[in-house]
């Protein structure tokens, strides 16, 4: 009688790992946002938007420096996304 693994009667398909939840990628693509000074804008949960650029963070707050209005500290928890800011990367491009 042969011993059989217990893979062998799934598919393929079903052996796949699913994608991780958490990449521990965040603090990288915070510093590369920070340290270039990157327009960002970031989403708030409560659907409120903020417009500047990252000067701190840490494991629970983001600094947003803005041009005209006072600076903010964030909590992580509260914001739903952040992303570059598309309007003002081409400005900075068309500056260089």
């Amino acid at each position: 009688m042969t011993l059989r693994t217990p893979h062998e009667y799934t598919s393929r398909r079903d052996r796949r790992q699913a994608a991780p939840e958490t990449t521990f990628r965040e603090a990288e693509y915070i510093d590369r946002l920070s340290k270039n000074r990157t327009p960002v804008i970031v989403k708030l949960i409560d659907g409120e938007e903020i417009r500047g650029w990252i000067e701190y963070y840490d494991k629970d707050i983001i600094r947003i420096t803005r041009d005209t209005q006072p600076n903010l500290f964030v909590y992580k928890n509260r914001v739903k996304y952040l992303y570059e800011d598309p309007a003002n990367g081409r400005a900075r491009e068309a500056k260089a």
